[in-house]
């Protein structure tokens, strides 16, 4: 008897609620999910409530509408790949191993530690908010920025090189380097991490030898 009236009165434990930051962070993975998979079009506050299982008035409390919500994302998304770059931009090569190949790598751990976020800043889908495109700009900016830095502190003299053309060099590395990202988000099985990183150490090699 006195089992049974535990059991009656036991009361269950009352669930945590989830803190504004991490909901936060739900709602902005919601959208961006449906953006990568399905393209910005389908991101409705309708949607993103209820994959969430919350109400719409909790996202314009959070973001105001839907443009805001959108912005928000796109700024977090826009700052964890820039955290990634930064980081692989600081790795040492290995021995034998060129600067370029050696960012290469880095960037490529990057992506596989969040491709969803690469995902949506190297292959957008249409209708993204103004604002997207004008942070893909500023990252490649960036990108050419720090290629260039890099390559005068390894070689500060250019002109013995058989590419002594730097800034047509370094949009070339550049652009290698978001499509061998793009190879390794589309299909990662076929063009595995050594793959790439073998082409990326023979396009520097063949770019930057001794004339």
């Amino acid at each position: 008897m006195e089992t049974a009236s535990l059991k009656r009165t036991a009361k269950t434990p009352p669930r945590r609620r989830m803190s504004l930051e991490k909901r936060r962070g739900q709602i902005m993975d919601a959208a961006r999910d449906v953006a990568v998979t399905e393209g910005f079009h389908a991101v409705t506050l309708e949607r993103i409530a209820r994959a969430c299982g919350i109400t719409r008035t909790l996202i314009y409390q959070q973001f105001g509408n839907l443009p805001g919500l959108l912005l928000a994302m796109v700024d977090r998304e826009f700052e964890r790949a820039g955290a990634g770059f930064e980081r692989a931009a600081q790795r040492p090569p290995a021995r034998g191993q060129s600067r370029f190949a050696a960012g290469v790598a880095g960037v490529l751990e990057a992506v596989d530690a969040a491709p969803a976020t690469w995902r949506m800043l190297l292959m957008p889908s249409q209708g993204g908010p103004p604002e997207l495109h004008e942070r893909l700009e500023e990252a490649r900016h960036l990108t050419r920025a720090h290629m260039e830095a890099a390559m005068l502190t390894a070689d500060p003299d250019l002109s013995h090189l058989a590419n002594p053309d730097r800034e047509l060099a370094i949009r070339m590395l550049h652009a290698v380097s978001e499509d061998l990202v793009r190879l390794r988000l589309t299909d990662p099985e076929t063009y595995s991490v050594d793959r790439l990183l073998v082409q990326a150490e023979w396009l520097a090699k063949a770019m930057f030898a001794r004339a």
